[in-house]
C-alpha cells in the first residue's frame, strides 16, 4: 500500500498544500511551525479516522476558516482509491471513498494502512495501562475485522451495563435490569479475549523477529495479563458477585477493558526502569513489529510515518534501525535538519524518493 498524493485545504496552518509522494523515501523538512507534522497527521487521519494529536475537532481547522478538506490518493495492488474528509467548524465531519460517503468511521480501518511513529506515540511505553490497551485495540482492529466487530459490540454493551449499574445504585431500576446485560457482555467479552490471546502471541512473535534482526544487546518483550473467563456462565456469575463493588465505583470492573499489557526491557518493566533512550528504542522496535504483523495479515506493506524520528536516538542505533527497513517500505519522514538525516545513514538520492521543503507562511 502507498499514498501517492495528499491535499490539505484549511487544515492546521495550511491554507492549501498538495504533495505527491514517491514509493520510497519522502522527506518533509523545514523549521518548526511550518506544518510538517500536519501532513503526517492528515495521512493518519485518512487511514484510521482520527487525529493522533488532538481529540478536539476544532483544532484541525485553520484559524478563521469554517471548513476544511483533506484528500488522499492511495494505491494498493495497482488499484487506486480516493479518500476524503470534510469537516465544518462545529465538528461535524464526513468521510468519502471514491465518491461514496461512509456510514461509519470504522469502515476506514484496515483499508489504507499506515504505521505512525511520533513523539505522541511514546505513551505506548511510558503511559498508563489504558494507553497500551488503546494501542493494541487499534492494531488488532486494523488486522482483524472480526476483532473490531467483537470489540465494538463489547464496548457498546459495557456502556449500557455501566448505565444500568448507576441507575440501580440510584434506585431508579432493579438488579434484574443490570443482569440483562451480563450475558451479552460475557459473550462479546469472551470473543475479545480469545482473539486477543492469539493476536498478542502473533505480535510477540513479530517483536521477536525484529529483535533478532536488530541484534542489539537490549532485550524487549511484551507481557499480557488478563483475568479471562472460559465460559459465559462463569463470567456472568462473576459479574453478579461483583455488582455491589461496581455500584460503589459506578462502573463494571471486570472484563477485557481491564486487561494489562507490559513492555519488558531485559525482563524489567520498561515503564518503571527504562531510560529515555531505551523508551525511544523500544518504541521504534514496537513500531517495526506493528509493521511486520500488519504486512503479514493484510499481505501489503503499510506506509511508515516518521515524525521527529531521531530526536533521542544516537547515530549507531539510528543506522541499525534503518538497516531493518527494506526498499519495499514507503516512508514519510519529517525533520528540521536535512543534513542530520544524511548523517544518520539515510540516502536521499533515488528515483522513488522525494524531498519537500516547507516554509512559514
Amino acid at each position: 500500500m502507498s499514498i501517492k498524493e495528499i491535499e490539505l485545504v484549511s487544515f492546521r496552518n495550511h491554507e492549501r498544500i498538495k504533495l505527491g509522494f514517491g514509493l520510497g523515501l519522502n522527506v518533509i523538512w523545514g523549521e518548526n511551525g511550518t506544518g510538517k507534522t500536519a501532513v503526517i497527521e492528515a495521512i493518519h487521519l485518512l487511514s484510521i479516522g482520527r487525529s493522533f494529536r488532538t481529540s478536539k475537532s476544532g483544532d484541525l481547522l485553520k484559524d478563521g476558516d469554517e471548513y476544511l478538506q483533506v484528500t488522499g490518493l492511495f494505491e494498493k495492488k495497482k488499484k487506486q482509491e480516493i479518500v476524503q474528509m470534510n469537516q465544518i467548524r462545529s465538528g461535524a465531519r464526513s468521510f468519502i471513498i471514491n465518491g461514496v460517503k461512509l456510514d461509519k468511521v470504522k469502515q476506514l480501518i484496515g483499508k489504507n494502512t499506515a504505521v505512525l511513529l511520533s513523539p505522541e506515540e511514546q505513551i505506548i511505553t511510558n503511559g498508563s495501562p489504558a494507553d497500551r490497551r488503546v494501542f493494541f485495540d487499534k492494531l488488532f482492529s486494523v488486522i482483524s475485522s472480526h476483532y473490531l466487530e467483537a470489540l465494538t459490540a463489547y464496548t457498546r454493551t459495557l456502556k449500557q451495563r455501566n448505565r444500568a449499574v448507576l441507575e440501580f445504585r440510584d434506585k431508579r431500576t432493579t438488579n434484574m435490569t443490570v443482569n440483562v446485560w451480563n450475558e451479552k457482555l460475557a459473550e462479546s467479552g469472551i470473543s475479545v479475549w480469545k482473539m486477543r490471546n492469539q493476536l498478542v502471541k502473533e505480535f510477540s512473535a513479530s517483536l521477536s523477529r525484529v529483535m533478532a534482526q536488530y541484534e542489539g544487546k537490549e532485550a524487549y518483550s511484551c507481557y499480557y495479563k488478563s483475568n479471562a473467563y472460559d465460559s459465559v456462565e462463569r463470567y456472568c456469575r462473576a459479574l453478579e458477585k461483583r455488582l455491589s463493588q461496581d455500584m460503589v465505583i459506578g462502573r463494571t470492573d471486570i472484563g477485557p477493558h481491564r486487561d494489562v499489557y507490559i513492555f519488558l526491557f531485559n525482563n524489567k518493566d520498561l515503564r518503571n526502569y527504562g531510560s529515555q533512550g531505551e523508551h525511544k528504542l523500544a518504541l521504534l522496535l514496537i513500531k517495526l513489529a506493528e509493521l511486520d504483523i500488519i504486512r503479514k495479515h493484510t499481505k501489503t506493506m503499510p506506509t511508515l510515518l516518521l515524525d521527529d524520528l531521531f530526536s533521542k536516538l544516537d547515530n549507531q542505533r539510528s543506522r541499525k534501525i534503518l538497516e531493518l527497513l527494506n526498499d519495499s517500505v514507503q516512508m514519510i519522514i519529517t525533520t528540521t535538519d536535512l543534513i542530520d538525516i544524511e548523517r544518520r545513514g539515510i540516502n536521499l538520492i533515488g528515483a522513488d524518493n522525494r524531498q519537500f521543503h516547507l516554509e512559514k507562511a
